[in-house]
């Protein structure tokens, strides 16, 4: 059955006879777009869960305006997604909610949202995708005092949290030390996703993501450039990502200055999840030169299509990325190693195509829907049951 959706204001869906547990998906959803709001409706719209689970879709999405402040509107919002939690669970009932926990606001908002789902006598299971807890070193995560608070009473409300990648374990793990910590990677159909050849004729590099200076765009230009003084070959650059002016004053700072180093004519802006596929399936190396990441729905989008990933070596891309299996990876910031790692690549179609067989196996190893299916109807069913493995 197909799964309701619930927004603050509507009347709580009507309840069919129905045997199933239910499941209430808190997290942000659409018109918004990102990695919570990706794994959300991945959730709400997977059929199988459907077929076993009640799942209800709880859309937060309202909570935008400066999210993580200490302000009163934010202040309020949290009080609204609490007792729309409230309506929404029941007995027995799991409440999935889904967040970065992290800053202090956002913590303290999960705090609320599980104490509303515990007085309802639910179940709860947090989902963490925060960059901070996979990027800093084993025992780098650091929070304030009221944020370790807020931790420790998630720690008593929580079955589980579940976590992206294991790289979090060690850091989250002293700050909620009762609570199992379950990985469940990000997902994709692989099926569905038609893989590239990796070898055209005059091969495409492509970049997704934000045209941020975080994302390492920039990089990618002071790379290029080196790359066209150092290789004797032709090559197409696609860039997708959102070039509406006047909404952040860096994007349009960052865009202004691609264009002015003759990218303009690359840049496609941004495009729904079936036309980025599309170009994945037209490119041989996928470009990621990225400083900061939790666990990007970019990557695993071109490991499922086989294509070749050239990124940044920090913690978050390289759990995902084995060097010169799956790719390269570079420093962060380099832009000379950029350019050196791209020359080789697309010097070597052999390579590229060996690269891309080995991504789309990873794919279906680690990153298949089916796998991440298993394990959340696995958490379903009992959220502090056992572990999940990476």
């Amino acid at each position: 059955m197909p799964a309701s959706t619930w927004a603050p204001g509507d009347q709580e869906p009507a309840t069919p006879a129905y045997s199933g547990t239910r499941v209430v998906v808190v997290a942000h959803g659409p018109p918004f777009r990102g990695g919570v709001p990706t794994v959300a409706m991945d959730l709400v719209g997977d059929p199988e869960l459907n077929a076993e689970f009640e799942v209800v879709f709880q859309n937060t999405s309202q909570a935008q305006t400066r999210r993580g402040e200490l302000a009163l509107d934010n202040l309020r919002r949290a009080v609204v997604d609490a007792v729309d939690t409230l309506r929404l669970a029941r007995r027995g009932a799991v409440v999935h909610t889904h967040s970065v926990q992290d800053p202090t606001l956002v913590a303290w908002r999960q705090v609320l949202i599980a104490a509303a789902a515990r007085l309802r006598g639910a179940r709860v299971l947090l989902h963490n995708h925060a960059f901070r807890p996979y990027m800093e070193p084993p025992g780098g995560y650091r929070v304030g005092r009221v944020h370790r608070w807020a931790f420790a009473l998630l720690d008593r409300l929580a079955e589980a949290n579940v976590l992206l990648s294991a790289r979090g374990v060690p850091n989250l793990a002293p700050l909620m030390p009762t609570t199992p910590l379950p990985v469940v990677a990000n997902s994709v159909v692989v099926d569905e996703i038609v893989p590239s050849t990796a070898d055209h004729e005059v091969p495409v590099l492509l970049f997704v993501g934000e045209l941020l200076e975080r994302k390492g765009v920039l990089v990618l230009a002071d790379a290029l450039d080196l790359l066209r003084e150092r290789h004797d070959g032709k090559w197409e650059l696609r860039i997708v990502g959102d070039t509406t002016a006047g909404v952040d004053p860096e994007r349009d700072r960052v865009v202004a200055e691609l264009r002015a180093r003759g990218h303009g004519p690359s840049m496609i802006g941004a495009l729904e999840r079936d036309q980025v596929l599309e170009h994945l399936t037209e490119a041989d190396v996928f470009v990621f030169p990225t400083f900061v990441e939790g666990q990007p729905f970019s990557v695993i989008e071109s490991l499922a299509a086989g294509v070749p990933v050239v990124g940044s070596d920090i913690p978050t891309v390289a759990d995902m990325v084995r060097d010169g299996e799956h790719g390269r990876l570079v420093a962060p910031g380099d832009p000379a190693a950029l350019a050196g790692a791209l020359e080789e690549v697309l010097g070597d179609p052999a390579a590229r195509r060996r690269m891309g067989a080995a991504c789309r196996a990873l794919a279906l190893e680690r990153f298949d829907r089916r796998v991440f299916r298993e394990r959340i109807a696995a958490l379903y069913r009992s959220p502090g049951g056992g572990s999940t493995g990476a």
